[in-house]
């Protein structure tokens, strides 16, 4: 704390008015910078935090296709093949252990059914999926149409945010600069939808084992060549 002392008595070294006045200015503007509460609302001290306002939240969820069948159907379609070969690559990317085949059952393309059922299994295990990790069951179909679907489904992790667009206060009058309710919402649900694997949001993956070998040869590419040749060694 600045202290501005000034004598009454006079002298042959006494302040003349000019300098008091400095000083007065002086010691006020000090004062002033030394006052904590002065600028309490500057922008980054606000306590919001819209992580916490919209979470990501991570759950198990059931992805499901159905492939319609007709009841003279012989053959998987070309396009309901690729349709069983997407899905088996999703099943593979969300970590999940198991799948289902739902056949109808008491159905007008029971018969159609069951025989394309066995190309789906076909189809799914060509795509490297282990046979003990998919059950064929069946489900009552009597009520459906002529075609019944098959449905293939599996259960996995997913992460997901609640449902954003909530403007339900005007952000015209904020003067404190605070976040408003919808603010980071848009960030949290893209997040969410664009992570591989959503077991990453809960916890690492463990650490794999160096390939000695290979980090050898690039570093002697490294010593040799600089890197030049770095790039195709990746």
């Amino acid at each position: 704390m600045f202290r501005v002392l000034i004598s009454s008595q006079p002298s042959s070294k006494s302040f003349t008015r000019p300098m008091i006045i400095g000083s007065l200015f002086i010691a006020a503007i000090v004062a002033g910078c030394a006052n904590p509460q002065q600028d309490n609302l500057t922008v980054g001290a606000v306590p919001d935090d819209y992580r916490s306002r919209h979470p990501i939240v991570v759950s198990e969820s059931e992805t499901v296709e159905d492939i319609p069948i007709s009841a003279n159907m012989r053959k998987l379609s070309f396009r309901d093949h690729n349709v069983v070969a997407d899905f088996a690559s999703r099943f593979r990317r969300s970590g999940g252990r198991s799948m289902q085949i739902m056949v109808p059952s008491q159905s007008a393309n029971e018969s159609a059914a069951r025989r394309i059922s066995k190309q789906i299994l076909t189809a799914l295990l060509g795509k490297g999926i282990n046979r003990s990790q998919i059950a064929v069951t069946s489900y009552h179909a009597s009520g459906h149409s002529n075609s019944a679907p098959i449905r293939i489904s599996y259960l996995a992790l997913a992460a997901n945010v609640e449902r954003c667009g909530k403007w339900d206060e005007s952000i015209v009058g904020n003067y404190q600069n605070r976040q408003y309710k919808n603010f980071g919402c848009a960030t949290q649900n893209n997040l969410a939808k664009i992570i591989a694997n959503p077991a990453d949001l809960i916890g690492p993956r463990g650490e794999t084992t160096i390939d000695a070998t290979r980090r050898d040869t690039v570093i002697t590419k490294w010593r040799e060549n600089g890197s030049t040749d770095l790039a195709t060694q990746f």
